[in-house]
């Protein structure tokens, strides 16, 4: 992620350059690693944004991690290693007890230290090392390369860091450890206990409880897009791991108290993204990958999966980019005169 790497202007620019926003989805993130092998194997990515296993991927990315360092990461990363903490040895009473008094089966510890050693290789601790040379001319947009999602349960609302930083933390956004923020992102609901982000005095000063910024939104496709009326210098291309699926497909039985538990989590998460997905402008700049069999929290994954999920997310991309047309979208989303809603244009 190069800022110098863009060469040209006008059209030359918008082929060769590209914004990223890459779903959450726990170890179906693996998936995000074939995709990218296709996505920028001729395109060069200026910010790249995700929530929850797409933050992990994401701030690798920005940090400077090639695709192939990338996909030797997510290929051969033990899942099992983050289920730290005593509720890994005691069954189901030990999980149900975490929970009861922390919130959370697993401390989350280790992945916050797995995730801090691979940006500290790269020289990466605070998003100041992500600041971007070009800022451009989009107006309005934060000179980050990377941007990541959290879910702020203390006040119910999206927390995107850094961009939110001084706003809504009442911190410096070069300040915001990446690492802090990439696993407040990924603090599954009941699997890791949550994060806890402290503000600055006026915020109040107490500590915001955050977790999987997939809670409130898991695909927050639009949030590079511009936010004044000039037209996009380049695209903004979405990877959702899951394949769209009509209301029909989408049924499935509740039989007992864990299943409609895991359903109303299900739903709650996943219908803000649904109802953008459901827009023509924005299917038309998503990848759909087919992750089908795998839940996000199947820690215990195995090789085969692994490399399933791999092959599937490269096959979504190569067919996503032999119908992408980046003209098309912009003549077809963007309305006249610019702005419109982000994330979905006129459609």
């Amino acid at each position: 992620m190069d800022d110098d790497s863009v060469a040209g202007k006008g059209s030359s620019v918008a082929e060769s350059t590209v914004d990223l926003v890459l779903e959450g989805g726990g170890v179906k993130g693996i998936a995000l690693a074939g995709a990218l092998r296709e996505l920028t194997a001729t395109r060069t990515v200026q910010r790249v944004a995700g929530t929850s296993a797409g933050a992990i991927v994401a701030a690798l990315l920005a940090a400077g991690y090639t695709v192939a360092e990338l996909e030797q990461e997510m290929r051969g990363l033990d899942f099992t290693s983050f289920q730290d903490g005593p509720a890994r040895h005691f069954g189901f009473v030990g999980a149900a007890v975490a929970v009861l008094l922390h919130n959370g089966v697993y401390k989350g510890d280790a992945l916050h230290a797995w995730v801090s050693e691979r940006l500290s290789a790269k020289g990466v601790t605070t998003f100041a090392q992500l600041r971007r040379a070009d800022s451009g001319d989009d107006a309005g947009t934060p000179p980050y390369r990377l941007a990541v999602v959290i879910s702020d349960i203390s006040r119910g609302r999206v927390l995107r860091l850094p961009e939110d930083g001084r706003a809504l933390l009442g911190v410096d956004p070069d300040t915001v450890r990446v690492a802090d923020a990439v696993r407040a992102s990924a603090s599954i609901p009941f699997y890791f206990r949550p994060t806890k982000l402290r503000p600055g005095p006026s915020q109040g000063g107490r500590p915001l409880v955050c977790v999987d910024g997939g809670l409130l939104s898991n695909f927050p496709v639009g949030l590079f897009d511009r936010r004044d009326a000039a037209e996009p210098r380049w695209p903004t291309i979405g990877v959702k791991l899951s394949m769209r699926r009509t209301p029909r497909q989408d049924w499935r039985p509740v039989r007992n108290p864990v299943e409609l538990t895991r359903r109303l989590v299900s739903t709650m998460t996943g219908a803000h993204d649904q109802f953008h997905v459901d827009r023509a402008c924005v299917r038309e700049r998503t990848v759909f990958v087919d992750t089908t069999g795998v839940r996000a929290a199947d820690f215990r994954i195995s090789r085969a999966q692994t490399e399933r999920l791999y092959a599937s997310g490269r096959s979504a991309a190569r067919e996503f980019l032999d119908a992408w047309d980046f003209r098309a979208w912009v003549d077809h989303c963007r309305p006249p005169g610019g702005g419109g809603e982000p994330g979905g244009g006129t459609a």
